[in-house]
C-alpha cells in the first residue's frame, strides 16, 4: 500500500508488520503494549469515534499531550478522518472537541456542541464523554480516508503540519538514523511539540520500528530505545539521538 498521508499508516489495508511490536508505553502501573495489528485497530476504532463526535473533515481536535497511548491513538484516529490536531490547547479553544485526563479536561472553554473526551477513569458527569469506553465498542474497521496530502494534520500558534510534510519530515528521519524494523524510538520530547510527533510516532511507525513512551518524568525503566527523541540538551540512555528540531 502506498504511503501518501498519516491515516494510510493504521488505514484499512495497512496490513505490514502484523505482530511485531508498534508501541509500548511504560509508566507507575502494567507497561501497555501494542503490536502493529492492535494499533490499527483501535486507531480504526479512535478514528469512528471522533467521526461521530463530530471530529472530522477540518475541524479541530485538541489533545492535552500526555506520554500514553491515548495520545497516539487521538492523532492517528484525527488522522484517519480528516480532523487537524491542536495539541495542548489554549484554555479558551474553539474547536470541536478536547482529550484529556480527566483532572484536566474540564479546564477548557469550548463553544457550544464542543465534546470534553476525558481518558483515564471514567467520569461521573454524562457531559464528558468516557474515551476508552466508547472507543472500545466502536467498529473496528474504517471507512478508506478520503484525505487529501495536503490537509492539515497538526497545527499550533505558529506553525500548521500537513500530512505530505509530516511524511517527508518522517522519510528523512528514518533514512538518517536508519530506522528499522527492529529500532526502538524512545520519545523522550514532549509530545506538544509537532516536529517530536513526527520524529517519534510517524517515522517510527513508517519503519516498522516501536514507538516507546516512557513514563513522564522517567526513563521508562528497564526500557530503552535504540534511538531518543530529545532535545540536545537532555540526558538520554539511548546512543542514538534524533534532535525534533532538526526534524521539521
Amino acid at each position: 500500500m502506498r504511503v501518501e498521508t498519516v491515516a494510510d499508516l493504521v488505514a484499512p489495508g495497512a496490513d505490514a508488520h502484523g505482530e511485531r511490536r508498534a508501541l509500548l508505553a511504560t509508566g507507575d502501573g502494567p507497561d501497555r503494549t501494542y503490536d502493529y495489528a492492535r494499533l490499527r485497530t483501535d486507531a480504526q476504532k479512535t478514528g469512528n469515534f471522533l467521526s461521530h463526535q463530530g471530529v472530522r473533515d477540518g475541524r479541530w481536535l485538541g489533545v492535552v499531550a500526555v506520554s500514553d497511548p491515548e495520545t497516539v491513538l487521538a492523532v492517528l484516529g484525527a488522522a484517519l478522518t480528516g480532523a487537524v490536531v491542536r495539541l495542548d490547547p489554549p484554555g479558551s479553544f474553539d474547536g470541536r472537541a478536547v482529550l484529556a485526563p480527566l483532572d484536566r479536561v474540564g479546564a477548557y472553554d469550548l463553544p457550544a456542541g464542543g465534546r470534553r473526551i476525558a481518558h483515564g477513569v471514567a467520569p461521573e458527569d454524562p457531559a464528558v464523554v468516557h474515551f476508552e469506553e466508547e472507543m472500545w465498542s466502536e467498529n473496528p474497521t474504517f471507512p478508506p480516508p478520503s484525505v487529501a496530502p495536503g490537509d492539515s494534520l497538526l497545527v499550533t500558534d505558529d506553525r500548521t503540519v500537513a500530512h505530505e510534510r509530516a511524511l517527508s519530515a518522517a522519510e528523512t528521519a528514518v533514512t538518517e538514523h536508519a530506522l528499522a524494523g527492529d529500532s526502538t524510538v524512545a520519545l523522550r520530547a514532549s509530545l506538544a511539540r509537532p516536529d517530536a510527533v513526527v520524529a517519534g510516532v510517524v517515522a517510527p511507525l513508517l519503519a516498522g520500528a516501536t514507538v516507546l513512551l516512557p513514563a513522564e518524568g522517567g526513563d521508562g525503566g528497564d526500557e530503552h530505545g535504540t534511538h531518543a527523541v530529545a532535545t540536545p540538551d537532555a540526558s538520554v540512555p539511548e546512543s542514538e539521538r534524533i534532535d525534533p528540531g532538526d526534524v521539521l
